[in-house]
């Protein structure tokens, strides 16, 4: 499973990057134009998530967090892994990880230190 919090590119690169016959990807960010035929190769499925609705309007927002809940066990269990890149960035340099995403550098999630 994928879960793609960027959108745009790298949700297309998702749909690529897809097990053959088990891929999943899940994007909040799947507004725009995007080709589905990756998906389609790999035998593989995509579902968009509004993850900001049950929090904004009040409604579904207790069954939001049994999502959550599943989602931290999942976690906890070693059945998903989040990619990490190595570099960590604080406010300081927060403009450095900025460019890290823009120039395609950056392998995973970043970290941005705020305390």
């Amino acid at each position: 499973m994928i879960y793609d919090t960027v959108g745009g590119a790298t949700l297309d690169s998702s749909f690529r990057a897809t097990r053959l016959y088990h891929g999943h990807v899940v994007s909040c960010l799947g507004w725009g134009t995007h080709a589905l035929a990756p998906l389609s190769f790999r035998g593989a499925s995509y579902s968009g998530v509004f993850t900001m609705l049950p929090l904004l309007s009040g409604e579904g927002r207790a069954h939001h967090g049994e999502i959550m809940r599943e989602a931290t066990k999942l976690v906890e269990a070693g059945k998903i892994k989040v990619i990490l890149d190595v570099a960590a960035y604080s406010l300081d340099t927060v403009e450095a990880a900025y460019k890290a995403i823009a120039e395609g550098s950056a392998r995973g999630k970043l970290v941005v230190d705020i305390a």
